[in-house]
């Protein structure tokens, strides 16, 4: 389960160098999001300002109130704060790429996948 707001976060952060994803990888990763995931609605701004003294990163508001609503299993980030708060189990972005790209690939070998900071 996502929301609107995380899935414009993870295209956006697909694109970084430090991935070396191509753009046809960006987009059937995407893709492939949407057809996995639930896609739920995004935090209220009556929901943020109720949470605002939850995170230090504002920004990172509507990401953990997406995963603290929707009882989610994993929250998949980077974000040390986020991995702090234990909203849900973590998973790294870098290992769940890996993941992905695996899938997607079938048999294919494995990428190496810089570990993110």
């Amino acid at each position: 389960m996502t929301n609107n707001y995380v899935l414009t976060e993870v295209r956006v952060v697909l694109r970084r160098i430090e991935f070396s994803l191509t753009d046809k990888e960006v987009t059937d990763l995407v893709r492939y999001l949407h057809e996995c995931l639930t896609v739920i609605e995004d935090p209220s701004d009556e929901e943020i300002l109720s949470n605002f003294d939850f995170l230090r990163d504002k920004k990172d508001l509507p990401v953990a109130l997406g995963a603290k609503v929707s009882n989610s299993d994993y929250l998949v980030t980077g974000d040390k704060e986020l991995l702090e708060n234990s909203i849900a189990q973590s998973i790294s972005t870098s290992k769940l790429l890996q993941q992905l790209l695996s899938d997607l690939s079938g048999t294919a070998p494995r990428r190496r996948v810089p570990k993110i900071k």
